[in-house]
């Protein structure tokens, strides 16, 4: 049997319901098209289960052992979706709806600027003054806008109840200790220790300025380091130092990931594929994952993408979130000083912080961008 569920990602949790009910009616999902919203189910036994349904980059519909671990079986899914099934319906161990909430999130703030802007017509371009003064409403431009205006509001009332849906499932898998920069087990030295080695000269900091905008640099900078004899012990909580420790040369992959949105499904999967989870920033959308690997002389280097396409889309982010706009917001400073320098020069305290955000975010910048076309070389020359 196929069902055709529109619009399905809307709010999952109804959509989740409707799988489960199938389910105790005798018809279990077999496969899953997310694009035309195709759900095909196999007809059986009727039997309680409840489903979630979960975007993970290139999980290819599996979920992570960890899901796994918790009682839940991998059904279906797409490349970046995979749908869950457990026969527990009260079992308190469930996958986040992170990623669901930031998209649904980010949808009502479209949806409140759209209408803002149909606002507009309704209050200046829906009207116009005749030759006595008098505004008379153009009929067909307020129409349109009002009409527009209903639909929106009705749009983010339906966001408002979807973003309420999601925030009372509570779901958590219990792993509270992906909400740390840099995670506790990671503290193998009390603080008493860490000086000691600091003082002895086993151990060594590093804090690279603005690494983060250059990660192909830190990870080269670390693996050099551990072929060397100093291993990467861990950052500090800002992420801005790198702490080593003193050991046998080593080999160590060191990766920065940069994530649109980091899940705890996506921190299980990498655990599960045996990285370790050195740090994490702060802002959980658009944010720094680091991850280590270390292997031996007789292993391949590990990649934590397997395909090429993938590290390049990381360098695109990076440059298309962070490099180009912060060129143009150092372009728009320059400008502003230079067009009102008369107004600024009564107030010549503030020229030296708009020299330094301008130096600040020009460097960035090109760092972002240079990433991006390190990136982009190597890419064209494993393809070529």
């Amino acid at each position: 049997m196929k069902k055709f569920i529109p619009f399905w990602f809307w709010d999952v949790t109804v959509t989740e319901k409707k799988l489960a009910e199938l389910e105790g009616s005798g018809y279990h999902l077999t496969s899953f098209s997310p694009v035309p919203g195709i759900f095909e189910f196999e007809e059986g036994e009727k039997r309680e289960a409840i489903y979630r349904i979960c975007r993970l980059k290139n999980c290819c519909g599996k979920a992570p052992k960890g899901v796994a671990a918790n009682g839940w079986e991998s059904v279906c899914g797409s490349r970046n979706i995979y749908i869950a099934r457990n026969s527990d319906i009260h079992t308190e161990n469930i996958p986040s709806y992170k990623f669901w909430q930031t998209a649904n999130r980010i949808t009502i703030l479209i949806l409140v600027f759209i209408f803002c802007y149909f606002l507009g017509f309704l209050l200046g371009f829906g009207s116009s003054a005749t030759e006595n003064g008098i505004y008379v409403l153009e009929n067909g431009k307020f129409i349109l806008s009002a009409a527009a205006e209903i639909i929106l509001l009705i749009l983010m009332l339906c966001a408002w109840k979807t973003n309420k849906n999601l925030s009372k499932t509570n779901a958590d898998l219990g792993l509270s200790g992906f909400s740390k920069t840099v995670p506790k087990e990671n503290f193998i030295y009390s603080k008493e220790e860490e000086k000691r080695m600091l003082k002895s000269g086993e151990m060594i900091k590093r804090t690279p300025l603005g690494w983060f905008y250059a990660p192909d640099k830190a990870e080269e900078m670390v693996e050099k380091m551990a072929l060397s004899g100093w291993k990467f012990y861990r950052f500090d909580e800002m992420g801005m130092t790198f702490y080593f420790i003193k050991s046998e040369p080593c080999r160590i992959k060191f990766v920065v990931d940069f994530q649109s949105e980091a899940s705890d499904e996506y921190y299980l999967q990498g655990r599960d594929d045996g990285w370790k989870l050195e740090f994490t920033s702060m802002m959980r959308t658009m944010c720094f994952v680091v991850w280590s690997r270390e292997y031996s002389d007789n292993e391949e280097c590990p990649e934590f993408y397997t395909d090429n396409a993938t590290t390049m889309k990381r360098a695109q982010r990076m440059a298309f979130t962070l490099g180009f706009p912060m060129l143009f917001f150092a372009a728009f400073v320059v400008w502003f000083v230079i067009a009102f320098i008369a107004t600024i020069t009564d107030y010549i305290w503030i020229l030296p912080l708009f020299i330094l955000i301008t130096v600040e975010y020009s460097v960035f910048g090109i760092k972002a961008i240079g990433f991006y076309l390190r990136m982009r070389k190597k890419h064209k020359q494993n393809n070529s």
